[in-house]
């Protein structure tokens, strides 16, 4: 299957393709520094093998930091729009996590995990039949 998604502005296209729809694993992330990236309260993502995404048309720009555990996340924007692309950090081997927000149709690979959780404002619901961590590994 093909899924294709871009930038706010469309500066930056992309592709990735699975065989099924079950190679990815799409979770929301409630950490803080997710949250200041996204300028949001929480960052969904697709774990997909970094091989089958193609940049189609643009090139990202890039920004490293400390993701507040001692290791680097590098995540992937449009310098025109600020929009995020992906991220992938030194733990995340062969793979990337593509921002779901920027899939052309949004309603494709839906979550099936959230953590962080202890971050989580009060406020927002519990999804329902996905699994839930309050860090990242228990």
């Amino acid at each position: 299957m093909k899924y294709t998604g871009s930038c706010f502005c469309r500066a930056i296209t992309y592709h990735f393709e699975l065989a099924s729809p079950d190679e990815a694993f799409t979770s929301i992330c409630h950490c803080r520094n997710c949250k200041k990236f996204t300028g949001a309260e929480n960052s969904m993502a697709i774990k997909i093998p970094r091989a089958t995404f193609t940049y189609l048309t643009g090139a990202p720009r890039t920004h490293a930091a400390d993701n507040g555990s001692g290791t680097l996340v590098t995540r992937e924007f449009c310098a025109e729009c600020g929009s995020g692309i992906m991220e992938y950090g030194e733990h995340a081997g062969d793979y990337t996590y593509v921002f779901h927000g920027s899939l052309d149709d949004p309603n494709i690979l839906p979550p099936k995990m959230e953590f962080f959780l202890k971050y989580k404002a009060p406020w927002q619901p519990v999804i329902p039949g996905i699994t839930h961590r309050q860090e990242h590994k228990e």
